[in-house]
């Protein structure tokens, strides 16, 4: 194998994501998440997004090398007012590759589980099999709040924008199953998405596609979610090309490829969930 072959660059810094405030713990590979509203659904429990978020980010913390990959596996349902205790094993640290398993606590419990896979090798060969559909600029599309029948507000609704490219969701969707396909283009308010972090925040509409693919109301619990890095360099508005991919035993998966503004492919996302709708809340009585 030649010099060139075995080189391995040295990692830039890594990127934050400052809406989730993780906190180093007591040792190099544990830390500490305040679940605050804007980390939490509208029903007031923690946003799949923002826990895998920040297994990302304590994983990339505790090793110092970009994640590549992620599935986290969510357990139980923290709530506003609870701190997540955070520990990063690291299972294998190879030359250029380090794989690590990442546990978050609440009062002892285990609430999620990830493992995950980072890499130091040399950027600069990305690529994608698939083209960016072609569909309305985010101009030309619609706000995706304004068909929302919940209050979305104190929640992580505030940290983004979100407009309708293609099909229809929530409301709109019940009794018209959406077979054509879905796209959401999607941007933060207070930095571009591309990092493994922000990716993971933004993708987790595994829920919503399979409603809106079964034409039912939207609701739906998270049993797991991956991310895939395809390309980590940011983008301010993002598209997310979202496809049902089956529905057994109330149980819904999904697959999404996140898309930059010029034509990149960031990553890809996959998710299981629960459908159900016993969180939601009661839609107010219709005014006299």
């Amino acid at each position: 194998m030649s010099d060139a072959s075995r080189h391995v660059p040295t990692p830039e810094p890594l990127p934050r994501l400052d809406l989730l405030a993780l906190e180093d713990g007591s040792t190099s590979t544990s830390f500490r998440l305040h679940v605050g509203p804007s980390l939490c659904t509208p029903f007031a429990f923690l946003y799949g997004g923002s826990g895998i978020a920040a297994s990302v980010e304590a994983s990339e913390r505790a090793t110092g090398r970009p994640l590549q990959w992620i599935t986290t596996q969510y357990v139980g349902s923290p709530v506003p007012g609870d701190v997540v205790e955070f520990d990063v094993n690291i299972a294998a640290a190879g030359r250029a590759t380090t794989q690590t398993q990442v546990t978050g606590r609440v009062g002892g419990d285990v609430v999620l589980a990830s493992v995950c896979a980072h890499n130091v090798r040399d950027a600069g060969d990305e690529n994608a099999f698939e083209t960016m559909p072609v569909v309305p600029t985010p101009d030309e599309s619609r706000p995706f709040d304004e068909i929302f029948q919940t209050d979305v507000s104190a929640s992580f609704f505030d940290s983004f924008e979100r407009r309708i490219a293609v099909g229809k969701f929530a409301a709109e969707a019940v009794g018209e199953p959406q077979t054509d396909g879905l796209a959401m283009w999607v941007r933060m308010f207070d930095q571009g998405i591309g990092s493994p972090a922000t990716q993971g925040f933004v993708a987790d509409l595994g829920p919503l596609a399979v409603c809106a693919s079964l034409g039912v109301a939207p609701g739906g619990t998270s049993l797991d979610n991956t991310i895939r890095v395809v390309d980590p360099r940011p983008s301010d508005w993002v598209l997310i090309e979202i496809e049902a991919d089956g529905f057994h035993r109330s149980v819904g998966h999904s697959t999404a490829r996140l898309w930059a503004e010029d034509g990149r492919l960031l990553g890809l996302a996959q998710q299981s969930a629960i459908v159900r709708t016993s969180h939601h809340q009661e839609p107010p009585p219709p005014s006299s």
